[in-house]
């Protein structure tokens, strides 16, 4: 079976990855910059193995860099689209493997974090699915880019975009090839088209933040940034860049760091069990376990009865998720008033100081959000028109 496309969003990761205003910080040489370029071309171009020996050459380059493994994670990933059951999932661990390796070297590598997230929760928000001649003027437009070609990479982009112009992602290409060329202006003029033909499209509001920092407009980047995270709060590059931004400020945001503890398994035969992590395992009669505890069982015990449409009972993930928060925090409230014990975990005290606010339906869309919630997530930033923008200037969290 031929193997899927590498997702978009990885795509233009690890094309961005290697511009210099990114790249800087990320101790990759020269050595290792070449052959992760030559290893994009081959993976642009389908040959999968060749692709990944250049990945392992450029990590035994840069030992210390991240791109090499998260490039290596984003081909396991892709190649698993394409894999048998059995197969599929030896490639997503060892994509996962690599992924967390790239981030321990670098935690705001945005490649490993859109791997990991991927892993987790599936494709981001739906973007216009290209038509054939587009996406062939495209993946020819990628291996000119890994090559540095970017005056010959624009030119197919640009034949991908009257081919199709609706494929906002072949203007964030194009707007790419200003940005290698230190064209921040055209740059910015691509990205900007593309947010007005799909405002979803998460990456290219980062990518327009980052030729508006470019140029000194700070604040706009910033805006940009805002409106990213609100088209798709699970991507954490967006997220990585607003607390740059914001790290010499008055307040610098602070990762909300939330470990669930207790999560909810499916097995083979449909059947729904609670796993308590093991590192939680002799705390769970504590104040924080009973929290970790009644997440993963309300979310079972809702699950199952998400069936029964007489029952009355949430059905929705987002829903589930929501009442699980509510009766968690209700449970502590009630211990606390028996015992006199409070929690202690930072990230559930933060929680549960957002739900005494009001404010626990816009701290799980915003902070916990999963692909499933997006109908949630695309009522409740129609009824509060900067809401999102609003609670992260309240509460100076960041997932």
């Amino acid at each position: 079976m031929k193997p899927a496309r590498i997702p978009l969003l990885l795509s233009l990761s690890l094309l961005h990855a290697l511009a210099p205003a990114a790249h800087a910080a990320d101790p990759c040489n020269d050595t290792c910059q070449a052959l992760v370029r030559e290893g994009h071309a081959l993976q642009a171009q389908g040959q999968f193995g060749p692709a990944y020996q250049k990945f392992k050459a450029a990590s035994d380059a840069s030992p210390s860099a991240s791109i090499p493994a998260s490039s290596a994670a984003a081909l396991m990933l892709q190649l698993s689209a394409g894999a048998a059951p059995e197969r599929a999932d030896k490639l997503r661990a060892s994509a996962r493997d690599m992924a967390s390796q790239a981030a321990r070297l670098a935690p705001d590598d945005p490649v490993a974090q859109e791997v990991l997230r991927e892993l987790d929760d599936g494709p981001s928000a739906p973007l216009h699915a290209p038509s054939p001649q587009a996406a062939r003027s495209r993946a020819q437009a990628e291996v000119l880019f890994a090559r540095q070609r970017y005056d010959e990479a624009r030119a197919k982009y640009e034949e991908a975009m009257r081919a199709d112009p609706a494929y906002s992602v072949a203007w964030v290409g194009a707007g790419d090839c200003y940005f290698m060329q230190k064209d921040l202006a055209g740059a910015e003029a691509m990205f900007r088209r593309a947010t007005e033909i799909e405002p979803l499209n998460a990456q290219a509001w980062r990518f327009l933040s980052d030729a508006l920092l470019g140029q000194g407009k700070r604040a706009q980047a910033e805006a940009a940034l805002m409106t990213g995270i609100g088209a798709d709060p699970s991507q954490r590059p967006s997220w990585s860049k607003l607390a740059a931004l914001r790290a010499g400020g008055t307040r610098p945001l602070v990762p909300l760091g939330l470990q669930r503890g207790a999560r909810v398994l499916t097995g083979a035969d449909g059947k729904l069990t609670v796993q308590i992590d093991e590192r939680y395992s002799k705390v769970m009669d504590t104040p924080d376990g009973a929290v970790r505890l009644t997440l993963a069982l309300q979310e079972a015990n809702l699950r199952k009865a998400a069936g029964d449409k007489t029952a009355g009972k949430p059905s929705s993930a987002y829903e589930i998720e929501l009442e699980a928060w509510r009766t968690a925090l209700r449970v502590v409230d009630e211990l606390k008033d028996k015992s006199g014990k409070a929690l202690t975990d930072p990230a559930l005290l933060r929680m549960q100081a957002m739900a005494r606010d009001g404010h626990l339906e816009p701290a799980i869309l915003i902070l916990l959000f999963r692909q499933a919630y997006r109908p949630a997530l695309d009522a409740w930033t129609a009824a509060h028109p900067g809401g999102v923008q609003a609670f992260i200037d309240r509460y100076a969290i960041r997932p």
